[in-house]
Order: C-alpha cells, then sequence, then structure tokens
C-alpha cells in the first residue's frame, strides 16, 4: 500500500497577502483587525493605518453614518452574501479619490467573537470597459436605424410625396377643360399629403423622444399624448397620483422605455388600443404598457425586428430593475418593469 503524503503546511499570511482581491476582516465594532497587502494598494493606505480602525473609513463620508446603521443590521443576522445589492458602491482612497467597488461579506466566529470578512474588488477599468462597449453597441444600433431611417424615407416618404406631385399636375391639366376632375385630383392630393405628414411625425417620434424633464408622471403623460396624435392609436394611461420624485437615472431609464416600447407598437403591433400604467408596487416602481395588437413568441430567437426589445432589457439591467414580457401570437403584448426606488 503506498504510503499516504501528508498534507502540505498552509500559511495562511502568504494565501491573504498574495489575493488579487482585496480583503479586510473586521470585529463586530466595525472595527479592521486584518488587511492584506491588495487594500494597501487599492485604497492606498498603509497596513498599520487600518488596523483598529472603523471600516467606514474606506468609503465617502457622506455614506459612512448610513453605513454603520447598515453595518449594525448585518451583525443581527449574518450572512454569506454581496453587499449592497442593486446598489452602486463607492470606494474613497487615502487622497480623497473615489472609485466603484464589489465587495462580497462573509461571517465566521474567531477567537469567541463574531468577525466578518469582505472582500473588495475595484471595478472601475471593467466598468469603464463596459460603458465603452455599451457606447460602441450604441453607435451601432444607431447606424443601422439611420440606414433603415434612409431607405423608408426613399422608399415610402418620397415615393409618396412624387405621388402627390403627379396627382397635382393632372388637377393643373383639367382646370379649363374638367374642374370636376381637377377637384377629385386636388381632394386625392390633399388625402396623400396628410398621410405623408403623419409618416414624417412617426419617424420624428421614432428619431428621438423630447427631453425629460425630471417628471416622470408628466413626461410619460406627454408621450402617450404625442404618440396618440402621431399613430391615431387609442391610448389610455394611468399614473398614481402618490409617485414621489425618483432618482434621475431611473426615471430617464423608464421614461426611455415607455418610448421604445412605444415606438415598437406602432411599427409591429398593428394594435388598435395601447395602455400605459405607472404605479408604486411595495417599495418598487411599476411601469406597465400593453397593446391588444399581434403579439409574438417570447421564446424565440430575437431578430432584428426584436432590436427594441434588446434596448429596453439593456435599459432595465443597467438600472437593476426586473423586466418581464407577456406576449402570444395573436394575443397582444405586455411590457411589465419593476424597479426598486426610495421614493416611491
Amino acid at each position: 500500500m503506498a504510503k499516504q503524503m501528508p498534507a502540505p503546511e498552509i500559511d495562511f499570511q502568504h494565501l491573504l497577502a498574495s489575493a488579487p482581491d482585496g480583503i479586510v476582516i473586521a470585529d463586530e465594532r466595525g472595527h479592521i483587525i486584518l488587511a492584506n497587502d491588495q487594500v494597501s494598494r487599492i485604497f492606498g493606505y498603509e497596513r498599520t493605518e487600518l488596523v483598529g480602525q472603523p471600516v467606514e473609513m474606506l468609503m465617502p463620508e457622506v455614506l459612512r453614518d448610513a453605513h454603520v446603521a447598515h453595518r449594525e443590521r448585518y451583525f443581527l443576522k449574518p450572512t454569506t452574501r454581496p453587499m449592497g445589492l442593486h446598489l452602486e458602491l463607492i470606494g474613497r482612497r487615502k487622497d480623497g479619490s473615489e472609485f466603484p467597488v464589489e465587495i462580497s461579506l462573509s461571517p465566521s466566529p474567531g477567537d469567541g467573537r463574531l468577525l466578518v470578512t469582505a472582500v473588495i474588488r475595484d471595478v472601475a477599468e471593467r466598468r469603464r470597459l463596459e460603458a465603452e462597449r455599451e457606447r460602441l453597441r450604441t453607435e451601432l444600433e444607431t447606424e443601422r436605424e439611420r440606414h433603415r431611417i434612409g431607405m423608408d424615407l426613399h422608399d415610402g416618404i418620397m415615393q409618396a410625396i412624387y405621388a402627390v406631385s403627379l396627382t397635382l399636375e393632372l388637377a393643373s391639366d383639367d382646370l379649363g377643360s374638367n374642374p370636376e376632375e381637377a377637384k377629385t385630383n386636388l381632394d386625392r392630393a390633399i388625402d396623400q399629403l396628410h398621410g405623408v405628414v403623419r409618416d414624417i411625425r412617426s419617424y420624428i417620434f421614432d428619431l428621438r423622444p423630447r427631453e425629460y424633464t425630471g417628471d416622470l408622471g408628466s413626461a410619460v403623460s406627454n408621450l402617450a399624448n404625442e404618440f396618440r396624435q402621431n399613430s391615431h392609436i387609442d391610448t389610455t394611461v394611468e399614473i398614481a397620483p402618490e409617485i414621489d420624485t425618483i432618482d434621475a437615472d431611473i426615471g430617464v431609464a423608464l421614461y426611455h422605455v415607455t418610448h421604445e416600447a412605444l415606438s415598437n407598437v406602432r411599427k409591429h403591433a398593428q394594435a388598435r388600443s395601447v395602455f400605459i400604467g405607472l404605479e408604486p408596487n411595495n417599495g418598487r416602481l411599476r411601469l406597465q404598457i400593453t397593446d391588444n395588437g399581434l403579439g409574438f413568441e417570447p421564446s424565440a430567437e430575437q431578430g432584428q425586428t426584436h432590436r427594441g426589445l434588446r434596448n429596453i432589457t439593456s435599459r432595465i439591467s443597467s438600472i437593476g430593475g426586473r423586466l418581464e414580457v407577456k406576449s402570444s401570437p395573436g394575443a397582444g403584448t405586455t411590457i411589465i418593469v419593476e424597479v426598486p426606488v426610495s421614493g416611491a
């Protein structure tokens, strides 16, 4: 029988020092009792400057008082979990500069007391790359949309205007010899021009929504009115009066989601009616957009015709929200968005 080799001795201090992420161990008072070298590299402090200090020294001053309360609640029911779900966590270096971080917490007993290990990762470079990737994706989508609109203008609007000019020429030829036929052609030209105006207004609606003013309820109502006028689709809006002022990023995202959804309805749904609802729901803000159009199969692969739905998904993900799409062929579509907001 082969002789079993003894387990190698593990130098935990060396493992801690060589870890790729910052590691801080704090006691129940929130005081740092151990920090590895990576914490020093991330935050700019010497380890001797950290030991014995409250962990709040590693975050912006404006957040420290609130974090003390969060920390005390955590020690009442400690669990292994990420810190600050759906929140943008910010670290503060010794020189006062701030940067985004991700933190995971894990409790463990030690010397008869409860300790908490925090694993800290500087994600500034990752966020920069994500932002750059999103910028490039947006530029690509914009270029595709410009190409589509250019083709639509050439094949649709320009052809329609050319048809109007031919009709007016016929009316002009008939003015002296056949005034009744001239009147008929003039009426036809007027109807054609009305159609051209509707199409142009729809393109304007699709190109860019009006600037968000900070009042989400009013902005959504104005957007719905503009959509109703441009599309001639019956549009109903119900906005709860108790919605307070919400974070600007969330308001902008929901405003653009509404615009994107309405553009999809106009271009693809062939709907006769649309419902838009906005209300608080258990500490979250709930946006619902329902149409009675053609519908589609949400589980199917999203091709170019569902580019708008991909944009909606991306926006909701960026603000930590939840998106639900209910649809089936012939049964219309419902989009439900829920985002956590303190003001709702």
